[in-house]
């Protein structure tokens, strides 16, 4: 599927250039790219370069993601053939990209990306108003620390270690989305919690989302999966990581579980397993950020840690319970309200993210409200809840460390000398969900995942 990128240039101060997404022959949808650069260029006081480029590339990227159903342009119902030429400054930089970039989407997003890149005619995308205050680099370099701020509970614990453990400034970077709502509050409510005891950091929300509807004011059809926000949310970073500094690195807190992904049934290997933060995603990102003349390591500082372990070992305790409850984890946000007890309840409490955020509460002997509580289900007998089945062959399963790593090797590359430490994680997880069940639930309910 060929998507068309066309720039407007902008005419109102604090305004990004307009950028048209299109496909289609027959009927073609077109569609705005909404970009609120305003926060980002206060700080970076950026408007050209190559982090401002791969910012731009990265925030196209997201809105084809959204704007491409996988039920009706995947060639099987789910991988997507996506060809896309970037209009960018650094033309030859990118084009000695080009493969590496091809790759690392190619991984994250299960979909084939053919890329190519043009000089955009536009020199400057933004328009900064006469009075919008812009940080200088003095400012700048106050900041030691680039953190990346979804408002979920990893990086709600990530925040808190890096403010609890040294007096660095932090840089917090977040994206917001108001098509996909939920995430700006949360990232709101935390920070008004973590602000009532630590104040070295500076928070730096961006909007990067398409319009709800076409340039025509009609309804479209959206993709929900979201697999490249990671990419988006990577390159936000990067790009105030290079304002401060060439080489400074960039930090993403992310549990080892979610991470690693480990597919509980055979059917969810491959691209239809999310990876979002992989370690070989991760590898992928930062050498394609090397080609284009980009030199800023992204650590994953929990790589080898469970969620359990992540909450457990929190450095402030008493921030976290007062500030995990505006977190949100759930991969099924405001959907599924058709097997949900609560419909009003943020996390809908049978997604594998909502299972292990659970399980990990539980070592702190913490609960809270979902949409279904497994243990007590209303709507629907346990097994009829989806991911269920899969939970229970996964926890009946007797798996070994060598099968754990034949496992993470089928769902994606990883470096031999840590694979055995990954596995360790995986079998950590089960035993952490395994435990939960055991103190929360009813014995019918253990049987059936086979935990005694």
């Amino acid at each position: 599927m060929k998507v068309n990128v066309s720039i407007l240039r902008p005419y109102n101060p604090y305004e990004f250039a307009g950028i048209v997404l299109s496909y289609g022959s027959s009927e073609v949808i077109e569609v705005p790219l909404h970009i609120d650069y305003r926060n980002l260029y206060e700080f970076t006081k950026l408007q050209d370069g190559i982090a401002f480029d791969l910012f731009t590339v990265a925030s196209i990227v997201y809105g084809i993601d959204i704007l491409l159903p996988r039920e009706t342009t995947g060639f099987d119902g789910w991988s997507r053939e996506i060809e896309v030429c970037f209009p960018v400054e650094y033309v030859d930089e990118f084009n000695c990209g080009k493969d590496a970039l091809e790759k690392t989407l190619r991984f994250l997003t299960g979909d084939l990306w053919s890329v190519s890149f043009e000089s955009r005619t536009i020199r400057r995308l933004y328009k900064f108003g006469r009075r919008q205050k812009a940080h200088g680099e003095s400012f700048r370099q106050r900041y030691k620390v680039v953190n990346l701020f979804s408002g979920g509970m990893d990086s709600l614990i990530g925040a808190i270690n890096q403010l609890h453990n040294s007096n660095d400034e932090v840089c917090l970077v977040s994206h917001t989305d108001s098509v996909f709502k939920g995430a700006k509050t949360d990232q709101e409510e935390i920070l008004k919690e973590i602000k009532k005891k630590y104040r070295h950091y500076y928070h730096i929300p961006t909007r990067v989302d398409i319009g709800k509807r076409d340039i025509h004011g009609n309804e479209y059809e959206k993709e929900t999966t979201l697999r490249s926000r990671s990419f988006l949310f990577l390159s936000m970073a990067v790009l105030v990581a290079d304002s401060i500094d060439e080489a400074m690195s960039v930090h993403i807190p992310e549990n080892g579980t979610i991470s690693l992904n480990y597919p509980l049934t055979p059917s969810r290997r491959s691209s239809c397993s999310t990876r979002t933060t992989h370690p070989h995603f991760l590898i992928l990102m930062e050498d394609f950020l090397k080609v284009i003349g980009l030199n800023h390591p992204i650590i994953n500082d929990y790589q080898t840690c469970t969620k359990g372990e992540m909450v457990a070992g929190c450095a402030d305790r008493d921030l976290l319970l007062r500030a995990y409850p505006y977190s949100c984890s759930c991969g099924k946000r405001g959907t599924r309200k058709d097997i949900r007890d609560d419909a009003h309840a943020s996390h809908c409490g049978v997604c594998m993210p909502c299972i292990y955020r659970r399980a990990a509460l539980n070592k702190i002997d913490q609960t809270e409200v979902v949409g279904t509580d497994i243990f007590n289900a209303q709507k629907r007998g346990i097994m009829s809840i989806p991911d269920m089945p899969a939970l229970a062959y996964y926890l009946r399963k007797d798996l070994n460390l060598q099968e754990i790593e034949r496992g993470l090797l089928v769902n994606g590359p990883l470096p031999l000398d840590k694979l055995e430490e990954y596995a360790k994680v995986v079998m950590r997880t089960r035993d952490e969900i395994k435990q939960w069940i055991r103190d929360d639930a009813s014995d019918e309910v253990k049987n059936l995942f086979g935990v005694k």
